[in-house]
């Protein structure tokens, strides 16, 4: 757990530095206006997410208030953020935990909450799998180094006494869309993810092959929160991909949109205000937006000072935060 004495840079260039989180050079992006939202890379779950809030929330507006960016997942986002070549970003769950939770963390300001992404492993509906254990020595597909999903599994499996470079034959991919066709093609024994709706195990269940989904033991549940107190119990809802037929218990955190504190409240409002506004168009799009609304938000915030003060007069006006 990272130090809450820690700064906010401090915390950014760890996440950065990471191995599993090494950053692509930077890039250029287009003017201030529109807002500049930073996803992840082709095929990913924060890009689909991305585009499909950006188009709701646009046709609400009646204009282009917000424009998806391709990067390379969180660690990236994160560092754009800071160099102020993003104005908002989708952040996995943890690493925007660590991030607030510095004491230098006047940079960041929650703009509203996405989803809760449970983390779950997926193997062909044929395979002898049973726990993650059963996969030592195998080929695993984790995703992008760079992503939220990579940091997750690190977490997870650390906890249980697992290395995910050490104990496995770790398969990284430098696009998204890449990792369910490793599974597919049998170059791999298991893919990693998280949440409802990810891209990755909708493509592999609704293959050939089909898909079967697993989590940590029961058992092995509290070790993890112990190891890693920004993660939460949760499950994955039966129904959410083909193959998964009973709620599945596991961990995992709330993704959240997180933006410069130094934008201005109207142009943030402006945002939020259409978000809201877009939540049913939202919902039936893409079935882990229904989490994308203003109730949630208030409920995934550690503490009201992080909601920047554009949101926060959105949820006021609403009666979900005081005064």
């Amino acid at each position: 757990m990272i130090s809450k004495k820690t700064s906010r840079r401090a915390v950014l260039r760890a996440i950065a530095a990471s191995p599993a989180l090494g950053l692509a050079p930077p890039f250029s992006f287009a003017a201030e206006t529109p807002l500049r939202l930073g996803t992840s890379t082709a095929g990913g779950g924060f890009t689909l997410y991305g585009e499909t809030l950006a188009r709701a929330a646009n046709a609400r507006a009646g204009e282009t208030l917000v424009v998806p960016v391709g990067t390379n997942g969180t660690a990236e986002n994160l560092r754009l953020l800071a160099d102020g070549r993003l104005d908002l970003a989708l952040i996995q769950g943890t690493a925007a935990s660590q991030a607030l939770a510095a004491e230098d963390a006047s940079g960041l300001r929650i703009v509203f909450a996405m989803y809760p992404s449970p983390g779950m492993l997926a193997v062909p509906r044929g395979s002898p799998t049973r726990r993650f254990e059963d996969l030592k020595g195998q080929p695993v597909v984790f995703g992008v180094r760079a992503s939220g999903l990579v940091l997750l599994a690190r977490q997870v499996f650390g906890a249980i006494g697992l290395d995910v470079d050490r104990d496995f034959q770790a398969v990284y991919v430098g696009q998204a869309a890449e990792s369910p066709e490793r599974v597919i093609d049998g170059e791999a024994a298991g893919l990693w993810g998280a949440g409802e709706g990810w891209p990755g195990f909708a493509r592999l269940a609704a293959s050939p092959r089909g898909a079967r989904f697993l989590g940590p033991l029961p058992e092995q549940i509290p070790r993890i929160l112990a190891a890693h107190p920004f993660l939460t119990a949760m499950a994955a809802p039966a129904g959410a991909y083909p193959g998964l037929d009973a709620d599945l218990p596991t961990v995992g955190s709330w993704n959240l949109i997180l933006g410069r504190s130094d934008l201005s409240a109207e142009r943030v409002r402006g945002f939020a205000d259409a978000v809201h506004a877009a939540a049913r168009e939202l919902a039936a799009a893409l079935p882990q937006a229904a989490m994308t609304t203003a109730a949630q938000t208030a409920k995934a915030t550690p503490a009201a000072a992080l909601i920047h003060p554009g949101t926060a007069a959105l949820l006021r006006e609403l009666k979900l935060l005081p005064g």
